[in-house]
């Protein structure tokens, strides 16, 4: 189906889903004291948002435990959800066609997209972002958007969702500021404890999957040889693959990395041909995988090091 169809689709499940949500919300007086509804797109960010949030927000996570960014079709139940926010906290790029949903479902809902929030260092990515037509979020269409897997960044991001927090609920400030510092304390302890982790193979050829690991690799000191999918979500063709068994081996890489979001066809392919192991990596997490963001960066960690250590 077509992008123009696919957002037809998700228009006409947003309005249906609106309408119930109308229904059941009830007279705004009845919901003026319920605790702020946040909804984020991803894992690690709901779990940021909900510490930094504490008990005066309900916070729900969009995407599905293994579900990938990248080829995702909300349902009905989850513009449900977006029509009752009154913040939405997405990453930007990745997750660019929730612009539109909640263009449809809950347009007066306040937005904070993370990759124009944050000031970052920008790794040119694979992926062109469909935000690009709307003007307050095209600042970052070029850069790779997986930024919350480099814990510096993660950590301006739980400034940005302090600061959304505090413009909707004022009274909340000194528990969101306060809860801030504590989550950021938190990402620098885990920082440095994946570093030390990581240590014994900085420099090592890294073979991830797709792109989403070039800010971790960067922060941690892993070489990236090659990608083996380069556009995500496309299967990639067997001269590519081709290709990659030859970078696999002449960089000396120990392993491949497939992803627990996609499929490990191309992974097990090249990784067989290579004469290599193959690993599972999870950039996103969610039950039954890691829920807090400590848990996703040390999981991914632990497993880079088992297969890439002696």
């Amino acid at each position: 189906m077509t992008g123009h169809g696919l957002w037809r689709r998700w228009a006409a499940r947003a309005l249906l889903a609106c309408g119930f949500a109308t229904l059941l919300s009830g007279p705004a007086w009845a919901q003026a004291s319920s605790p702020l509804n946040v909804v984020a797109s991803l894992q690690p960010y709901g779990d940021l948002v909900g510490r930094v949030a504490g008990d005066r927000a309900a916070v729900s996570v969009l995407l599905p435990p293994g579900a990938s960014p990248h080829a995702f079709d909300p349902s009905p139940s989850q513009a449900t959800a977006l029509a009752n926010a009154d913040l939405v906290v997405m990453n930007g790029g990745l997750d660019a066609w929730l612009l539109r949903l909640v263009d449809a479902t809950s347009p007066d809902a306040a937005q904070l997209v993370v990759m124009d929030a944050i000031s970052f260092e920008p790794i040119e990515g694979h992926e062109r972002s469909d935000a690009a037509d709307h003007d307050s979020h095209a600042g970052h269409e070029l850069a790779n958007p997986h930024v919350w897997l480099d814990p510096r960044l993660a950590a301006r991001a739980v400034d940005a969702v302090a600061a959304a927090l505090t413009e909707l609920d004022p009274a909340g400030a000194d528990t969101y500021q306060a809860n801030a510092e504590r989550t950021r304390a938190a990402l620098a302890a885990v920082d440095a404890e994946v570093a030390e982790l990581l240590a014994p193979v900085a420099g090592a050829p890294f073979v991830p999957f797709h792109d989403a690991w070039v800010y971790f690799a960067t922060r941690y000191g892993l070489d990236v040889v090659v990608t083996l999918e380069p556009f995500p979500g496309r299967e990639p063709s067997p001269r590519y693959l081709a290709e990659a068994v030859r970078a696999v081996r002449q960089a000396g890489a120990r392993a491949i990395f497939a992803e627990r979001q996609l499929g490990t066809r191309s992974a097990e392919v090249v990784a067989e041909s290579a004469g290599v192991a193959l690993a599972v990596l999870d950039p996103i997490g969610g039950a039954p995988g890691p829920e807090t963001y400590e848990e996703l960066l040390l999981s991914n960690a632990r497993v880079i090091l088992a297969a890439l250590g002696d």
